[in-house]
């Protein structure tokens, strides 16, 4: 549907919040079950699993570099599962949201960087200790004093956040934006086709364009016609940047306009400039005749009031 247009009664029906299916809730609450001897049962499929004691420690090594991974309950749940999946894709794991000797083992040597960088001992656990000298070290560098390892902090620190061996170079992100806004000023007709295009499905097409604009530039997606579908695709390969990491944002993502239970459009990011974000994207009105609907560059506040959050190549 267009950014512009009061969203139709059929997407606010069929977006619902992001329980990614009932196959993998379900898969969850196993995941979660723990038995008397403190070790956690795997759900069917799962490579590995981990003890009660190692998802806390899990936890609280992605709460402390800013991955979100909820209570630290020593439950591996929905949202532990996806802080996972996050870091793993950040760090150049292999992507599963599993908490195993690989992710544990991550996790140590990236807290461990972070504690070095803070002036303390690096015993790999994001504990109180690390948290206060975490603090100490953002207030001496003119950052938020949040205790919280995140990307503008590991940045002033000097430590990788995202290993940049197995994510989308310059050239791909160029490529993208480059695909996109060769495609600006094509518009639908009265019964939204884009005649001639291939992301034309004479339906609500931003997603089917986004998609498009990707595998075009050589990025693996599939054919999604429909936002949350792309959002689905984006938390189980590990690409999904929720909305504590807009500030993130970088050209050639994918953004997503809405909340969790509407996520209702989609775009390529163009640019980033402060906290304006400049989105090139399919279905949406043209800004100089509000008549004509079609590919379109816009800016806007790049803020959670607006978007959802990113998909990452």
């Amino acid at each position: 549907m267009t950014i512009d247009s009061l969203h139709t009664t059929r997407q606010a029906i069929r977006t619902r919040a992001p329980l990614r299916r009932a196959g993998r809730a379900v898969a969850g609450l196993l995941t979660a079950v723990v038995v008397a001897s403190g070790a956690m049962l795997a759900a069917p499929g799962t490579a590995s699993a981990a003890t009660v004691t190692e998802i806390k420690l899990a936890q609280t090594d992605l709460n402390g570099l800013d991955y979100d991974a909820g209570t630290v309950d020593g439950i591996a749940g929905p949202q532990t599962e996806n802080a996972t999946g996050a870091f793993q894709s950040d760090q150049c794991l292999t992507v599963d949201g599993v908490i195993g000797p690989e992710t544990l083992g991550g996790l140590d040597k990236v807290v461990k960087e972070v504690q070095t960088a803070a002036g303390i001992t690096a015993d790999g656990t994001y504990a109180d200790t690390t948290t206060e000298a975490v603090k100490s070290y953002q207030s001496g560098h003119g950052l938020a004093a949040s205790g919280i390892a995140d990307a503008a902090t590991m940045q002033a620190m000097g430590v990788e956040r995202v290993v940049p061996s197995c994510h989308a170079t310059d050239e791909l992100r160029q490529k993208i934006v480059s695909v996109a806004a060769g495609e600006i000023g094509t518009r639908a007709d009265g019964s939204n086709c884009v005649p001639g295009k291939p992301y034309s499905i004479c339906a609500d097409w931003c997603a089917a364009f986004a998609t498009w604009v990707w595998r075009t530039a050589g990025e693996g997606i599939p054919f999604m016609t429909y936002v949350p579908n792309v959002y689905d695709w984006a938390v189980d390969h590990g690409r999904w940047y929720g909305t504590s990491r807009l500030g993130e944002a970088l050209p050639g993502d994918l953004i997503i306009f809405g909340t969790a239970t509407n996520r209702y459009h989609i775009g390529v990011v163009e640019s980033v400039s402060g906290s304006t974000v400049h989105v090139i994207s399919g279905n949406t009105r043209n800004p100089s005749n509000s008549s004509q609907v079609g590919v379109y560059n816009k800016s806007y506040t790049l803020s959670s009031s607006t978007f959802y959050g990113l998909v990452r190549p």
